[in-house]
């Protein structure tokens, strides 16, 4: 272990010698001090004190961070500085057996981590006895809060991963989107690094190394290189779910995952592929002269700074040195050009691909963020709505509305704007943009399009609709359900819409938008679209149907959606089993939404779910039935009106109807389905209002409309939650209950009686 010190700090010494030689623009030099930083972190290992790798690690980071331009050079300059200095003096305090681990705790706290530490001050309990006794891989975890930051950044980072991976896919040889995937595998690699986590910080480092090549130009993009990179992010979720359940139990225990031979494969990958580009005589890397015209060598010769003749010459002595020797590095110690001029071409490079320079933003401009226990929120909303509900009861009391006082109204009106502006305000904080949940489709369709021999395109449109944070992960399967269906069931193989005149690629289009108070996601397909024929065979042959039926297409697609109903002639690990489209109907149901389904046979089928913006208010209209007051979700209410005597009837063995235009449509009386009295038993003496639901409509009979109102929804309890026809319950203005009608759940009832 001794030896390893001594070695350390050898290596640091040098370090802190490079260091104080540098510019802030010397890129290469920085290089050469980072794998010195390399060969300081195999050697901390060996001396088996946590607290030195993470310290080392951190130093690293702050290198890579100035190299990448993510923090400004002088500042970059001073804490690495500060670092080098540090680390040689708390490695001789090392050698003496002194404790440091406030000197690194103080450090870190100043530059690397504004809300504290993130080792203990271990000062007052460290003894000589155990102080070597910190593990690589601790087997409690200490500071969970951080942790659980890592899991949530990493798992946005992976999800970003995938997005433009795929996108690569498409561009492989776009180095802004290359660059897009390598910026979130360095910011994992770092930070893992800096927790200790070992596995993710090897396994985002390979990939990183990878991508490093395609930005290098080493290395060609293709698609065993994309199937290699999606099964790291899929290896790193396993990774981050594991540390999940550590964190939950205190310890860190083993994953059980094999790295080494998928760390392995990925070599082989990146080796073989560079292999075929020597074989070729490909010199056309960045570190040669760059096929899109801007690699280093060309800005150069471009800014005077290097003859094309000299420049050839750098080529050629690359290509005897091997590839893994830099053009830059090859032009400076040739004397080519200078390290100045080489590091501003490098950044003119980076400008000229698109790649984003980072700036600090001054001024207090650029927003800024906290995080929130979504506890919190969702009690904050709970509380403006009853917040709303007191207001409303305020503004009613007849004793106030006897009242004269006209500086009491103006400051009741006040009171409204405020309780109507506060509530605004706490539901948009529940709303989050769809694109997460959208983008997770991209790796679906990719997947799923290969599994079965097709090949489909992904268009996304109104990404940053916002939706109700509590409705994001409830509409993942009804999506999930939906691009299966399409997928396997909707968008033929390519010889098929070859021979029907289509393009051979088929096309899957994911659209939301807000309409009419509600967001609407449309999943459409350009394929065979639904057999009306087979549909109908088959609802006969389960009874659903007799022959003789007649249905409009619309509750002929709706058929669909019957639990088990399936058309497939057989059964694929993709789809087939008939429980699809009843998961869908379901959650859709629960959600208190609507699904429509809209099919042309060989143009393609459409599946369009429209849901309430948020599951704590709904737009309802207010009815009185008898002494009660109900609220319709304005959703399911297709109109209202007083029908003339003429157009009521009855219909042998279908019961009473009412016939508004050329449609005649069964009356649904709810004083006979809730035990009241109406005021009015015949329907030309109320109202009636007509609400749809699964491409059904049907009248309800009530005494009188209120109006349109924005209802606060409360939960009837578990003792009422399953009960037909209600969907919840609401405090009105005079205090009493109102309850909320179910369309669906209501024809349900009626249709059983």
């Amino acid at each position: 272990m001794e030896d390893y010190l001594n070695k350390a700090l050898e290596l640091i010494d040098k370090i802190a010698l490079d260091v104080v030689m540098l510019e802030g623009n010397n890129i290469p030099g920085f290089s050469v001090v980072l794998n010195r930083f390399d060969e300081v972190n195999q050697l901390v290992v060996g001396i088996q004190n946590g607290s030195l790798v993470k310290f080392s690690n951190a130093v690293k980071s702050i290198i890579e961070q100035l190299m990448l331009e993510e923090i400004p050079v002088d500042e970059g300059m001073k804490k690495i500085a500060d670092g080098v200095s540090l680390f040689q003096e708390i490695l001789r305090d090392e050698q003496r057996g002194q404790s440091y681990s406030a000197k690194i705790a103080g450090f870190l706290k100043e530059h690397i981590s504004p809300s504290g530490s993130t080792i203990e001050d271990e000062e007052t309990k460290e003894t000589k006895d155990d102080h070597h006794d910190v593990d690589m891989a601790p087997e409690s975890i200490q500071d969970k809060e951080l942790l659980s930051s890592f899991i949530a950044e990493a798992e946005d980072h992976l999800e970003r991963i995938e997005v433009s991976v795929l996108s690569l896919e498409q561009e492989p040889g776009n180095i802004e989107v290359i660059n897009a995937v390598f910026r979130p595998f360095h910011t994992i690699k770092g930070v893992a690094g800096f927790l200790n986590l070992k596995d993710v910080n090897q396994l985002s480092h390979e990939v990183e190394s990878l991508l490093d090549e395609a930005r290098s130009q080493n290395l060609i993009i293709n698609e065993e290189i994309v199937d290699i990179i999606l099964e790291a992010v899929d290896l790193l979720k396993g990774l981050i779910d594991h540390l999940k359940g550590d964190i939950e139990t205190g310890f860190i225990t083993s994953t059980g995952l094999h790295l080494d031979t998928f760390i392995n494969k990925l070599r082989s990958v990146a080796r073989s592929d560079f292999e075929d580009k020597q074989k070729q005589g490909d010199d056309s890397s960045s570190r040669a002269p760059a096929k899109d015209g801007v690699g280093v060598g060309d800005i150069l010769i471009e800014k005077g700074c290097l003859t094309q003749a000299d420049f050839e010459d750098v080529v050629k002595k690359q290509r005897e040195l091997g590839q893994d020797k830099k053009i830059g590095e090859i032009l400076i110690s040739e004397k080519k050009a200078t390290s100045s001029e080489v590091t501003h071409a490098l950044r003119e490079q980076k400008k000229r691909r698109g790649e984003q320079v980072k700036t600090e933003k001054v001024g207090g401009s650029q927003p800024t963020f906290i995080k929130i226990d979504t506890k919190k929120l969702d009690n904050m909303v709970d509380m403006v709505g009853e917040l709303v509900i007191t207001q409303s009861m305020l503004q009613e009391s007849a004793s106030l509305v006897a009242s004269k006082d006209q500086k009491l109204y103006r400051n009741l009106a006040q009171l409204g704007r405020l309780t109507s502006e506060v509530q605004k305000i706490s539901m948009s904080m529940r709303m989050v943009p769809i694109k997460q949940t959208f983008h997770k489709m991209m790796r679906l369709v990719r997947d799923l399009s290969r599994k079965a021999g097709k090949s489909v395109n992904l268009e996304m449109y109104g990404e940053d609709t916002e939706i109700d944070r509590n409705m994001v992960d409830e509409i993942y399967d009804p999506l999930v359900h939906m691009v299966r269906n399409s997928i396997d069931h909707g968008i033929e193989m390519p010889d098929a819409r070859e021979a029907a005149g289509k393009p051979v690629k088929g096309r899957l289009t994911l659209k939301a938008y807000h309409k009419g108070g509600n967001i609407v996601i449309e999943i459409a397909d350009d394929g065979r679209g639904l057999d009306r024929d087979k549909i109908l065979n088959k609802a006969i042959e389960r009874g659903l149907l007799k022959p003789d039926e007649k249905m409009s297409d619309q509750e002929i697609n709706a058929l669909i959606l019957q639990p088990g109903f399936s058309t497939a002639d057989q059964i694929t690990d993709i789809s087939g089993r008939g429980v699809g489209m009843d998961v869908v109907k379901g959650t859709i149901d629960n959600m208190r939404g609507k699904l429509d389904i809209c099919s042309k046979k060989n143009i393609g089928a459409t599946v369009t779910m429209r849901l309430p913006l948020t599951l704590a208010i709904i737009d309802g209209m207010l009815v009185q039935a008898g002494d009660r007051e109900y609220i319709i979700p304005t959703i399911s209410v297709v109109e209202s009106l007083r029908p003339d005597q003429e157009s009521y009837g009855t219909v042998a063995g279908r019961g009473e109807m009412i016939k508004i235009r050329d449609d005649v449509l069964p009356l649904v009386r709810l004083h006979k389905l809730f035990g009241f009295k109406p005021r009015h038993y015949n329907p030309w003496e109320g109202i009636v209002v007509v609400v749809e639901s699964e491409g059904h409509q049907k009248c309800i009979l009530v005494d009188g409309l209120i109006g349109k109102r924005e209802i606060v929804i409360k939960s009837l309890g578990e003792k009422f939650k399953n009960v037909k026809g209600l969907a919840g319950g609401a405090i009105l203005a005079d205090g009493r209950v109102g309850l909320i009608l179910d369309a669906a759940g209501l024809f349900q009832i009626t249709e059983s009686c």
